[in-house]
Order: structure tokens, then C-alpha cells, then sequence
């Protein structure tokens, strides 16, 4: 305990966005400063990707800040407590986009499993890593719209089958641009007999 507050003496702890001196690896400021959306296109994104959280989600993913998964996780729950007509208590379970091996050893942590662990425990739904991404496609976000569906197509697979049949399922991600992820993991769940999947992510691209 000792050592931690003379860490903090030496080190002072910062917003991990403003770089201001703060507890938390987001600091109020910079969570008033978000702009949370409404359901489009039965989507449920909660905020644009744009100012704090984009700079928020660059430093969670490749600056490795996982503290950022904890406060980032709230912004999902704050938006879903409010979405009308909408129960996350319906779903069976949460499955996170994974992450291609190479990829996730490198990172060390795939970012919508930590979103998904946040979620999760606050609405007492359990987690599902069912899909598994054996193609270790290019980065979607940096490609053109005609690139999209083919880099990801047949990009992953069921790891258990008999888990998800006849289930609800939630994709849990943290960011939403063209909807060809989506569109191939939803396709993925149902061939193997999802009864159901839905979209929940934290962030949706402009570029739409």
C-alpha cells in the first residue's frame, strides 16, 4: 500500500484522453465531452467515433491502457440502460469479435472481450467466446469499402456449435464502420444455429 502512494507521489495518475491529473483513467471532463447516438439501422452504437473516445479507443488498443476498458465498459452500460424497448437481460449470452492469435498476441488482450467483461458483469449475462477469427484479415478501418467484404469473408468459425444453438446472442465490439464485420459473424452465428443475434458497440464511424 505503502509503495503505491509514493508511486503516486512520484508518478501522479492522469486521464488517460486530457493528460490532466485525475483517479480515473477517464476523467469527468473528458466523459461530459461525449456524444452518445440513438439505435440506427437496429445497430446500437453508443457514442461517434470521433474526439474523446476515439482518442480514447486508439490509446486502449494500441497504446495497451487497459485501464480504459473499465470506463469505456460504463459508456456501453449508460447507453444500454437507456435504449428503449430493448433488454440485454433477453440475451443468452455476449460474444466478443475476436481477435486473429497473431493479433491478440501481439495486443495481449482483445479490447471487446474487456468491453464485454464490463457489460457483462453489470447485467449478470455471461460471456461466449464463440467465434474464432482463423483469417488474419487487414484492419477494416484503413480500406476501402469494395475491400471490406472481401478481406473479411470467410474470415471466421464456430468454436462451439452445441453452446450457441437456438441461442440469443449480443456482438459485443468497440467499433462500427461499414457493418461487414458484423454482417459475417452474424451470418457465421446463424448458419451454426444461433437462434438470434443482435449488435451492441461502443463507437460508430462517420464514414457511414
Amino acid at each position: 500500500m505503502w509503495f503505491e502512494s509514493l508511486l503516486k507521489l512520484i508518478f501522479p495518475p492522469v486521464c488517460e484522453v486530457c493528460r490532466d491529473r485525475s483517479e480515473e483513467p477517464l476523467c469527468p471532463r473528458c466523459f461530459e465531452k461525449i456524444r452518445f447516438m440513438k439505435p440506427q439501422l437496429g445497430v446500437h452504437s453508443a457514442t461517434l467515433y470521433d474526439g474523446v473516445v476515439k482518442t480514447a479507443i486508439h490509446r486502449f488498443k494500441f497504446q495497451k491502457k487497459r485501464g480504459l476498458a473499465e470506463p469505456l465498459g460504463v459508456i456501453l452500460v449508460k447507453y444500454i440502460s437507456e435504449l428503449p424497448r430493448f433488454n440485454l437481460k433477453d440475451f443468452d449470452y455476449l460474444v466478443p469479435i475476436p481477435l486473429h492469435p497473431r493479433r491478440m498476441k501481439t495486443r495481449g488482450f482483445n479490447q471487446a472481450e474487456l468491453l464485454a467483461e464490463v457489460v457483462g458483469r453489470y447485467y449478470e449475462v455471461p460471456l461466449k467466446p464463440a467465434l474464432e477469427r482463423i483469417k488474419d484479415t487487414d484492419p477494416q478501418y484503413g480500406l476501402p469499402r469494395d475491400k471490406r467484404l472481401t478481406n473479411i469473408k470467410e474470415a471466421f468459425r464456430v468454436s462451439q456449435p452445441g453452446a450457441i444453438c437456438n441461442k440469443k446472442l449480443l456482438l459485443v465490439d468497440d467499433i462500427y464502420t461499414t457493418g461487414a464485420t458484423m454482417a459475417e459473424c452474424c451470418k457465421t452465428l446463424k448458419v451454426a444455429g444461433a437462434k438470434e443475434v443482435g449488435i451492441v458497440t461502443l463507437a460508430r464511424a462517420q464514414e457511414m
